[in-house]
């Protein structure tokens, strides 16, 4: 079967199979796409739901002549197959390789860059539309799936389109799923009737239903509408997860993003670590929250799975709501049911909250609203690369009126901080990384009595000294937390590490080895604790290292007040550079940015001009 495969290199010998051969086709690219999700992990069932769909489309469809645009690209493993990527595959999503969702850097068949939901309509007019306005011809196709009507922006593009001259194809891959079952009215009536009345009322010639896995039946339709002169969808029904059998059991993802994996005694075995991670902690603790006041409530854009809040939809069915892929309606949700007098948490990744940027600022913050958002995926986020890394919370929030961003160093934080969040009268955020959770360091687990921090640490002493024996016992933390601690307070310190979230755990080991360095822990990106960051400037020398982005970050912000404050030491900003991070191993981003313990040593030696110590 992978003979088939092996002997394709563009979409052109796709259209010259026989017909009888494109069953093979289909098998070997479901083999390619669980072999190379095995190895390097990957979006398996949603791009295995879609192999005959996107075989169909370039039998019909001439790319890069006719345009085809995936919402997402979590359906286009097998474009990518097909388009002459096959003998890097094996590179998916690791650094320097094949990209995990569409780029037009990467194959002139990806008509255009895609790594959020619901763009692929208003993208697709678009280029439609400035086609012809140039005197391009060719078609231009939308393949619309996992989950993209459950979001505002696919209706604003259906609006738009249906009512437009322009002969549109849009490709419904209706597979009832985003990450997880589809929620809402939309996909309940694509399955009824009426899906053919819904589309015909915008506009829009309807083909279908259409059996999504029948290549005849496919090629059929997509032929006709490659006829029309006005706009057409082509409803196909597809299985997500289809044709790998531990996929199709899974019923809360289809097998979303399974792997890396092996085969053991006849049974699946997906690698994972036990150690829990920074979500799962989190779900923990507002678990307790919902538990303790009936007010909480929590919300998600269709991340019930990535923020690891499946057990508490069991659990609290009418507290935790799953609003779809709309993250503007899930904040303006939450504004209301903090308006009501509920205590909403809005559990969102940073790289989505991007796209309730508005509704953040006027349906929340303008009218001073306490509602929490718990930023998931904030930093670096390795194999999912530059549409999904976590780089601009900090720097777009920052600047907002009334609103508290919190970041927690380790697990243990993550508690204190969101009952101090629930605890306010505005909104608040706490913004917390990809990964799993770390050691509790010795620092933190004598954090003492004295407030706000740790207890001083005095060189003359040694840099494990406490300044008494009631600092080496762990002790709850305080609510309200109070602002910034210090995590080694030496005094007549030299310069001070000034971090934010997990690299505070960096920071202390870059300071170990050297006795006048102090680390403080903003925990707050905004307010500033200014009274601790004032103390850090009297050393003279300060590293400010955050995993965001350095422009507008908590490190412009420090810089904002000490210029404000009239002092001036030497500081030195350390987080994201003012590019879009591709994907990789987010470990070794760290080393490369200089956001680990040695980087943080050496920008400190540097700043004190001591390269060469």
């Amino acid at each position: 079967m992978s003979d088939v495969l092996s002997g394709v290199a563009s979409p052109t010998d796709v259209r010259a199979l026989p017909e009888d051969a494109l069953p093979g086709l289909c098998e070997a690219l479901r083999e390619a796409i669980i072999t190379t999700c095995g190895r390097v992990g990957g979006h398996l069932g949603a791009s295995l739901g879609a192999v005959e769909l996107i075989v169909a489309l370039h039998r019909v469809f001439h790319t890069p002549q006719d345009a085809l645009l995936f919402d997402v690209g979590h359906q286009a493993y097998a474009h990518k197959l097909l388009t002459g990527r096959r003998d890097r595959m094996h590179t998916l999503r690791q650094a320097d390789g094949i990209a995990p969702f569409l780029d037009p850097r990467e194959s002139h068949h990806d008509a255009l860059a895609a790594g959020h939901a619901c763009t692929a309509i208003s993208a697709a007019l678009g280029l439609l539309s400035g086609r012809r306005q140039l005197g391009h011809t060719g078609h231009v196709v939308a393949v619309v799936g996992d989950g993209a009507l459950t979001g505002g922006l696919s209706f604003e593009g259906l609006n738009n389109a249906g009512g437009s001259p322009l002969p549109l194809v849009v490709v419904l891959n209706d597979n009832q799923m985003s990450i997880s079952a589809n929620v809402g009215a939309i996909p309940a009536l694509l399955r009824t009737r009426n899906a053919r009345a819904f589309f015909e009322s915008l506009g829009f010639t309807y083909l279908g239903p259409v059996d999504g896995h029948d290549l005849g039946a496919l090629t059929r339709a997509l032929r006709e509408a490659k006829a029309s002169s006005r706009p057409v969808v082509v409803h196909a029904l597809t299985k997500k997860g289809r044709g790998f059998p531990p996929a199709e059991a899974d019923e809360q993802t289809r097998g979303h993003a399974m792997g890396p994996y092996e085969w053991r005694d006849g049974k699946l075995v997906r690698s994972r670590g036990g150690r829990p991670t920074y979500s799962e902690a989190f779900a923990q603790v507002l678990g307790d929250a919902l538990e303790r006041d009936p007010r909480v409530v929590a919300v998600t854009p269709a991340m019930l799975e990535g923020s690891a809040l499946t057990g508490l939809k069991v659990r609290f069915p009418d507290r935790v709501h799953d609003v779809g892929i709309a993250e503007q309606h899930a904040v303006t949700f939450c504004a209301g049911l903090a308006a009501a007098g509920a205590k909403p948490v809005c559990v969102i990744y940073s790289t989505f909250l991007q796209r309730a940027y508005d509704q953040i600022v006027h349906d929340v913050c303008l009218p001073g609203l306490p509602v929490v958002f718990a930023v998931d995926r904030a930093g670096l986020v390795g194999a999912d690369g530059a549409t999904h890394q976590g780089s601009y919370d900090v720097s777009f929030l920052r600047p907002l009126p009334g609103l508290t961003q919190w970041a927690p160093v380790v697990g243990e934080d993550l508690g204190p901080m969101l009952a101090t969040a629930l605890q306010a009268s505005g909104p608040s955020v706490l913004r917390f990384p990809r990964g799993t959770l770390p050691d509790l360091p010795p620092e933190l687990a004598r954090e003492g009595t004295e407030a706000p921090g740790l207890p001083m640490h005095d060189a003359r002493v040694g840099a494990e000294g406490a300044r008494d024996s009631a600092a080496s016992r762990l002790t709850p933390a305080a609510l309200p937390i109070p602002g910034a601690r210090w995590l080694k307070r030496v005094a007549g310190s030299r310069l001070t590490l000034v971090t934010l979230g997990p690299l505070g755990l960096a920071a202390l080991d870059a300071a170990r080895s050297e006795p006048d360095w102090s680390v403080l822990d903003a925990r707050r990106a905004w307010p500033l604790d200014e009274a601790a960051l004032l103390e850090a400037s009297a050393g003279g020398h300060v590293v400010v290292a955050e995993e965001g982005t350095v422009r507008g970050g908590l490190g412009s912000a420090v810089l904002e007040l000490y210029a404000a404050s009239g002092v001036s030491p030497r500081v030195t900003l350390l987080g994201m550079p003012d590019v879009f991070l591709p994907h990789g191993d987010a470990r070794v981003q760290r080393t490369q940015l200089g956001l680990d313990a040695a980087g943080l040593r050496r920008a400190g030696r540097a700043l004190l001009g001591e390269e060469s110590r």
